[in-house]
């Protein structure tokens, strides 16, 4: 059912007439929800923002990973500085990127069309789609006319997802990517640098798998918010 939705939503969008390189973007195949893990493919990505609304706020720095064979390719990382409309306002206080920083960056369009090129084919990893996702989904519909239409993974929806079926959430438990990493026996990393932690929730997805019935057993659908 997600599937056929996601793909009659693709195909309204065209029909409507969204911009390139959304439109050829929403041309490909969605990816089948059939699919098993190791043979999906999945761009792990992060974004530092000016703030934490993604209805308002603006994308700062991006970067991302892809997941092919069940494996992180770093040959396929990237990262770039995007420059906003405005300042960066007390948000450099997280993750040190300031306005004299960012003003070198590029113009936001720019990498959100890179963005797009790089999910042709497959799904979005994100760790909390509430936020880096629909600021991608705002980005889009002001650029191209339509939302980023991706299948979509999210390890911390994945995470309430797990403790759900087991009838046991823990309010006090954090689900902070760092602290989750380390809930799956992951090394910590230096937080708020968008290619690590792009880098690290691909890592938190492929140990999640496999201490949840492994990758044989895991499809696509399995991991879709």
């Amino acid at each position: 059912m997600k599937e056929r939705l996601l793909t009659l939503r693709r195909w309204n969008a065209r029909r409507r007439g969204v911009k390139e390189p959304l439109a050829a973007f929403l041309s490909e195949p969605v990816p089948s929800l059939r699919t098993r893990f190791c043979d999906a493919e999945f761009v792990s990505l992060d974004i530092e923002t000016t703030g934490l609304d993604a209805a308002v706020d603006e994308m700062l720095s991006v970067g991302w990973v892809v997941i092919r064979n069940g494996k992180v390719d770093l040959s396929t990382a990237r990262t770039y500085l995007v420059r906003p409309s405005g300042d960066v306002g007390n948000s450099a206080s997280v993750h040190g990127l300031t306005d004299t920083i960012v003003g070198k960056g590029y113009e936001s369009g720019i990498i959100l069309d890179r963005i797009v090129r790089e999910l042709s084919g497959r799904a979005l990893l994100v760790h909390h789609a509430g936020l880096d996702k629909l600021l991608l989904d705002r980005m889009c519909r002001q650029r191209h006319g339509a939302p980023l239409l991706v299948p979509c993974v999210d390890t911390l929806a994945l995470e309430l997802r797990r403790q759900e079926r087991k009838h046991h959430i823990d309010e006090k438990k954090s689900l902070r990517l760092g602290d989750l990493r380390a809930a799956y026996q992951l090394p910590r990393y230096n937080a708020h640098d968008c290619l690590v932690d792009a880098i690290a929730t691909a890592e938190l997805l492929i140990a999640m798998i496999a201490h949840n019935g492994g990758a044989k057993g895991t499809r696509l659908r399995d991991l879709t918010v």
